[in-house]
């Protein structure tokens, strides 16, 4: 795949007319409320932990060599405010403690007035918010070819000149310059969406445009939150080079928020390391910081020896982390290397033969001829039978999430294509019986960043998993007994995750008030997709559709997910000599499992451009091509991606890699 080399900045690199720091801290500690604040009457207080305290941190304005700094943690949270706090976000206390003193030179003052507050010249991109900004109130929208009125494309969105009639001052202050913007579209690849609309974006393009817009507002520092989650692996290669070719131009400056399992880019000089605790255990040149966690890693280990017993503190999710072919055996949800284990494969729930979706002109999936059966058949041929588990993989824009929503049904062109859902068409001939939409997504589970952008953020977390009983978020669930159950043992087993309140011992308690107290809207994103994920397999539905539904997750939170997509109550990670380990749960032994992993009559399919939120269970797998390019490929693995570069190459067509 060719990518255009990154061109826009290239031509700023100055003289370095200033020493000063863009943003200094000096021993200062952060708070989300003030510490001396008291709750309402009646009302819990908040978890308002000191984060990063008595920290001391330079970022420098201009340096030789240049600095390029990440933050590193295990915890979405942790990584997240400590971006927050580089830009004037959250209490310091002191107060003095944090200064912004390059913001305040007559070198910036002479540039721009307005880039003297931090929150005018430093500018924050995170994902959590997924899709919020591109518009669509249902998940059918995305994929509708009428354009409305009211949908902005991707020109006045990065404009914000959204409006139905917006004033001629705002259409002055706000439009940039023709030629700058068009240069950030093209080296962020999204010249041919410039006109369109943006609801009708990917996942990952979406990601790309807010990357656009934040640019074109030419802020002195970019902070990037996990910018590399949700987009494929050459795409992801290219944002890359174009963030190192902005960060050596010092615009803007480029700071990254990067988990444990993430590549980190060769160009990245500086890191800062902190725990899950929010306070930071290093900082300074990359290759210091790691040396500083390997020794600590190997500490661990001799202690972990010496005494007989595990051990778990800061590091704990980074020697999860380490782990080789030499020593694993069972990847993270149980499965071998080679796995040998039979599949039942039962009746088909999905088929497809010579699907192809376009608007208009525009094909976007099925727009090639593919080899059926040693013949050669236009469109998309593609059946699924229970039992199976699908990996669907491909570029952004390949069609994805355009396939997934054929078989939820949300997408309008599900009724003339020729596609059957559990072995009936949505609109059949005469005298045959159909299948409404409700009979449909009632024998699925969905999660997917559409789900998490439209759900509901102020009802429970018991009535979140309840929803899995009901047609929609905001009707009533029908639930028995076994329903009960299942919402319960589930809130058991992961409380440690979404209770807001710390767990005394780290024990399930035996009163979930909280569960009915704390609304969704008010947890963690990480915690969010967990509830998501668990309303999408708490049935055990015929069908599981996770679309990127472990990004976002921490990392061994993603674990414990994984491990339950196939194991459910019957296994728990355990923290060993060598990492986490699946063994058998105290539930197991006593014959006591109320929410069983994916079973046989489950088809399980699940998107992801990550090899470490690919579930262990996957067998088949189907990647996209890009427009024009040829024909999908399939094929099959014999053990987890997880335990084999192999495998992962394989799906895109790399080298082969042990």
């Amino acid at each position: 795949m060719q990518r255009t080399p990154p061109l826009f900045f290239t031509a700023s690199r100055g003289a370095r007319l200033s020493s000063d720091p863009i943003v200094r801290i000096t021993n200062g500690t952060f708070y989300r409320q003030h510490p001396a604040s008291t709750p309402v009457a009646s009302q819990d207080a908040p978890s308002n932990p000191p984060l990063f305290p008595n920290l001391t941190f330079s970022l420098p304005s201009f340096s030789s060599p240049p600095q390029h700094w990440a933050i590193l943690s295990p915890s979405s949270n942790v990584r997240t405010a400590f971006l927050h706090i580089i830009r004037g976000q959250l209490l310091c206390v002191p107060p003095t403690a944090r200064s912004f003193p390059y913001l305040v030179t007559d070198q910036i003052h002479n540039k721009n007035p307005k880039l003297s507050s931090p929150e005018r010249a430093i500018e924050y991109v995170g994902f959590d918010v997924e899709r919020k900004a591109f518009g669509g109130a249902y998940l059918s929208a995305r994929y509708e070819s009428r354009v409305e009125e009211t949908d902005f494309t991707l020109a006045q969105y990065l404009t914000g000149i959204i409006g139905m009639n917006p004033g001629e001052e705002l259409i002055k202050e706000k439009t940039p310059d023709q030629r700058f913007m068009r240069q950030v579209i093209s080296d962020l690849e999204l010249d041919r969406f410039f006109d369109k609309p943006v609801s009708t974006l990917s996942n990952g393009q979406s990601r790309r445009a807010r990357i656009g817009k934040a640019l074109l507002t030419k802020p002195e520092m970019l902070c990037l939150d996990a910018p590399f989650i949700g987009l494929d692996p050459f795409v992801s290669k290219h944002i890359s080079r174009v963030l190192h070719q902005l960060a050596e131009a010092n615009a803007p400056r480029v700071v990254l928020s990067l988990r444990p399992q993430d590549a980190i880019p060769e160009w990245i000089t500086h890191i800062i390391y902190a725990g899950e605790d929010g306070k930071v255990d290093t900082s300074g040149p990359k290759e210091e910081v790691f040396e500083y966690l390997k020794q600590q890693y190997e500490h661990v280990e001799r202690s972990s020896n010496a005494h007989g017993h595990d051990q778990q503190n800061v590091h704990g999710s980074l020697k999860a982390q380490k782990k080789t072919s030499s020593t694993t055996v069972l990847s993270r949800d149980a499965y071998r290397l080679t796995d040998n284990a039979s599949v039942s494969v039962g009746e088909p729930v999905v088929e497809m033969e010579g699907v192809r979706i376009q608007y208009h002109t525009n094909s976007v999936l099925g727009d090639w001829t593919q080899d059926v059966n040693g013949s050669d058949k236009d469109g998309l041929w593609w059946n699924v039978h229970r039992g199976q588990r699908w990996g669907i993989f491909g570029a952004n824009g390949s069609g994805k999430t355009t396939l997934l929503s054929l078989v939820t049904s949300d997408h309008p062109q599900t009724y003339s294509a020729p596609v059957k859902l559990f072995q009936r068409s949505r609109l059949p001939p005469p005298g045959v019986p159909g299948i409404t939409i409700f009979d449909i997504q009632s024998r699925m589970g969905h999660s997917s960043p559409e789900v998490y952008t439209l759900f509901p953020k102020n009802i429970s977390i018991k009535r979140t998993l309840q929803t899995a009983w009901s047609d929609t978020p905001i009707t009533k669930p029908k639930l028995d007994e076994d329903a009960f159950e299942r919402v319960d043992a589930c809130l058991r087993w992961f409380e440690a995750e979404l209770n807001p309140r710390p767990v005394d011992g780290q024990t399930p308690s035996v009163n979930l008030d909280w569960a009915t107290h704390f609304m969704f809207g008010e947890l963690s994103f990480s915690a969010q997709r967990i509830l998501l994920f668990l309303r999408a397999t708490i049935r055990n539905p015929d069908i599981v559709i996770l679309d990127e539904a472990f990004s976002g997750m921490d990392d061994i939170v993603r674990d414990r997910c994984l491990l339950f997509l196939s194991r459910g109550e019957s296994m728990r990670l355990q923290n060993t000599e060598s990492g986490l380990r699946p063994v058998e749960s105290e539930m197991f032994k006593q014959g006591k499992i109320v929410v069983p992993g994916l079973q046989d009559h489950q088809a399980l399919l699940c998107v992801s451009h990550s090899r470490q939120e690919v579930p262990g269970c996957i067998r088949d797998w189907i990647c996209l091509p890009e427009p024009g390019t040829g024909p999908p490929r399939f094929g099959k693995f014999d053990g987890p991606v997880e335990l084999s570069y192999k495998r992962w190459n394989e799906i895109w067509n790399w080298p082969a890699k042990a």
